[in-house]
């Protein structure tokens, strides 16, 4: 479904509104884009190479335009695409395009379709006829999704797409920092000729570079002194693989960009991008000394008097220790700071009180330039030694390419024998873990000199976490009822190190987390402040808990969608506890829950019965044919431990045979999966082990990694018989 994957995901995003609004300039644009004086964009013909591939892009032109009169920007755009079907599955493919305004793209395009968007897509025959197709009728809209058909495709067909967008903004503040564009050159096909361009103007400013061995960046003159077009080109691109666990961006040439608008000098200064020395001008690479001079605005320890609040507090409870204290006021400031500010967020964007305020005059910090300014002043006043880090996650590529300041996590490490790092506040923040993604990646180390300026900067690597640290270990018991057609399974579920907050966001429900902060704290709802309640505090009560009800609701539907794509099952009658959220120390989220699933991973077999007892750890990850040779290095999240004990009662009658199934031991440098089974008291009982020894593997390891992974998903698949005695 390659044709599918590609440009109806491109539609995905240039259809950011489902409206379909066609312009009634669309004759003057199709002949603008289909103008046979453009050879480039008027080829027919596949290179003698090419020609057993699935299909080829002929063309692909890319354009972003920025200008403006001081008070309107006006930004233009286009995208267009012509593309040869050279089987039978290109075709079926390419036959209809769907598109989802929540939905990203391949192509990495940014939020077309604000104002007025044009489509057109005309089928060129191999007989050389041209039939255009009329967007309007052939486009149908169903569930937030929307459809456009392209009928009578067939083999040797080119299909030319173009999507023009005007753009129109105001700008009441002087500065506007567009979303960034990052793409790799390559696609899932291979590319005859592809161009990228942005144009700019004077109070724009353009960072724009080409990495890992794409093209180079190439100025082209235009027709107004005040504006300058950057270009990328390239021709005879040959195809990517894009396979699983994989990071484009940080092996395949590629390009960013981002633009931004700033009136005046006063604009410049305040605007959170690295910019140019002069508008219009490209921007290329971040530099050391602008590292420094960027980050020594923005750093500003905060004084005592600002932070007196939690010194207090750490007095008031009598914590001692320097990593103690520092730890008990991430977990306070998380919630005086940041998660009871959600509760008023909720408040406006429900309008039950627009300007809902805690009870007490507090701070918020929202951003991560507060929390690194918070937190050095609160490491200077309990005399902490630390340093600031600036690291980009590894998806973005190297920090040595570093060139947008969207790619920048901003941070601190706490000089402990055993460092601490922080570099963001959320819901589930953990003082032991800082987010996955950095992990053993390349930072700067900003020093700062008596807490006040930054003045050296070297260079470090962020430790990276261990297997035996990221556990997700599971309890599972299981019994039939109803001559095996019901099957009850009862779980305890545990998850240790990165595993922990990502699993609390996915698992806990922000009213039961947050009213568990306002005990805990002593802090009180918005709603509570006065002690008699007036009218309108009980009218915002009663709201907020509807308001809540609803988001419970949508949660604990998630949470059974996410148990149902465990098993990959419909699931039934299903509940859960959080016995122990661990969110203020490293012990484990503990979780219960049970649910029942009918008429599945059973089939009879006369008097007996099969079972596919290895479903119950859940779904493994099944190798394609196509994946078992690999040329791209392997990704992950983090090195981690998956980790089962299943527990199946035996009904009474019957035993189990073919329990030497369950048995595997497959391990090496890279990882590992084992596991071992036996029958005691009336109960099956088997435990498995998935070992994931790294977080990112070379390319020469994917061999390796084949058989535990294969080995894993073989296991889930076993049956063993439940035979009648």
């Amino acid at each position: 479904m390659k044709g599918k994957f590609t440009l109806a995901l491109v539609l995905c995003v240039l259809f950011s509104s489902l409206a379909l609004s066609q312009s009634k300039d669309l004759k003057e644009l199709q002949e603008r884009f289909w103008s046979p004086k453009n050879k480039k964009a008027t080829v027919v013909d596949v290179p003698e190479k090419w020609q057993n591939e699935s299909a080829v892009i002929l063309y692909v032109d890319e354009y972003y335009k920025y200008t403006n009169n001081g008070k309107k920007m006006y930004n233009p755009s286009h995208y267009h695409q012509r593309i040869k079907l050279l089987d039978k599955a290109a075709v079926e493919d390419f036959s209809e395009f769907s598109f989802s305004k929540n939905s990203g793209s391949s192509f990495g395009f940014v939020n077309f379709y604000r104002e007025k968007s044009t489509v057109g897509i005309k089928v060129i025959k191999p007989n050389g006829d041209e039939i255009v197709i009329d967007v309007d009728a052939e486009s149908v809209e169903q569930d937030e999704e929307k459809k456009i058909a392209i009928p009578n495709l067939e083999i040797g067909d080119i299909v030319d797409l173009f999507v023009f967008e005007d753009d129109f903004q105001r700008t009441f503040s002087g500065t506007h920092i567009y979303d960034p564009v990052e793409r790799v050159i390559s696609k899932s096909y291979p590319i005859l000729f592809s161009r990228v361009a942005v144009e700019v103007e004077n109070d724009y400013f353009l960072n724009m570079e080409s990495f890992n061995g794409a093209p180079k960046v190439k100025e082209e003159p235009t027709d107004k002194k005040a504006t300058r077009r950057y270009v990328i080109e390239a021709s005879d691109v040959e195809k990517s693989e894009f396979p699983r666990w994989f990071y484009p961006l940080a092996e395949l040439p590629s390009l960013k960009f981002q633009v931004t608008f700033a009136l005046r000098s006063k604009n410049e200064y305040y605007a959170s991008v690295f910019l140019a020395d002069k508008d219009a001008e490209r921007k290329s690479g971040v530099s050391e000394e602008e590292i420094i001079e960027y980050y020594g605005k923005k750093f500003e320890a905060q004084k005592r008097g600002s932070v007196k609040d939690v010194l207090r507090y750490l007095e008031d409870k009598g914590i001692k220790g320097k990593r103690k204290q520092l730890e008990s006021a991430l977990y306070y400031l998380r919630h005086k700071s940041y998660n009871r500010f959600l509760e008023l967020y909720i408040a406006r964007e429900n309008k039950i009180r627009y300007s809902a305020l805690p009870c007490d005059s507090d701070y918020v910090i929202l951003d991560e330039n507060t929390f690194v300014n918070y937190f050095a002043g609160l490491a200077k006043q309990l005399e902490i030694d630390y340093d600031i880090l600036v690291a980009t996650a590894d998806y973005n590529g190297t920090i040595d390419n570093l060139l947008l300041r969207s790619n920048v996590s901003y941070g601190l490490r706490f000089n402990f024998p055993e460092p601490m790092y922080l570099f963001e506040v959320s819901p589930h923040v953990q003082s032991d873990y800082f987010p996955e993604n950095l992990e053993g990646t390349k930072v700067y180390t900003l020093s700062v000199k008596k807490n006040r300026k930054i003045e050296d900067v070297t260079f470090d690597v962020l430790p990276v976490t261990t297997p035996e640290e990221n556990m997700a270990k599971q309890v599972v018991n299981v019994n039939f009822e109803d001559d095996f057609k019901k099957i009850n399974l009862t779980r305890e579920q545990h998850y240790k190190g990165q595993f922990k907050p990502y699993e609390l966001r996915r698992r806990l429900v922000f009213e039961d987390f947050l009213n568990e902060e306002f005990k805990r704290y002593d802090t009180k709802h918005f709603y509570h402040c006065k002690k008699k309640q007036n009218k309108s505090d009980k009218e915002a009560e009663s709201k907020m808990k509807s308001v809540m009800k609803t988001y419970r609701d949508k949660k604990i539907e998630r949470i059974e969608k996410i148990v149902s794509g465990e098993f990959d099952v419909e699931i039934n009658d299903y509940d859960y506890k959080v016995q122990k959220t661990g969110r203020y120390s490293n012990d484990a989220l503990i979780i219960e829950d049970q649910f029942t699933i009918e008429n599945e991973f059973v089939k009879k077999a006369g008097p007996n019965y099969l079972v596919e007892v290895g479903k119950f750890i859940g779904g493994q990850v099944q190798l394609e044919a196509d994946e078992m040779e690999r040329t791209k290095g392997v990704y992950l999240d983090h090195a981690k431990t998956y980790s089962y004990e299943v527990h199946i009662t035996i009904p009474e009658g019957y035993e189990v045979v073919g329990l030497d199934k369950l048995q595997r031991n497959s391990s090496n440098a890279t990882g590992a999966f084992t596991a071992e089974a036996v029958i005691e008291d009336g109960i099956l009982k088997y435990t498995t082990t998935k070992i994931y020894a790294k977080r990112k593997y070379d390319v020469s390891e994917w061999d390796q990694m084949v058989p535990w992974l294969q080995d894993a998903y073989d296991f889930s698949q076993e049956k063993v018989m439940f035979k009648k005695s």
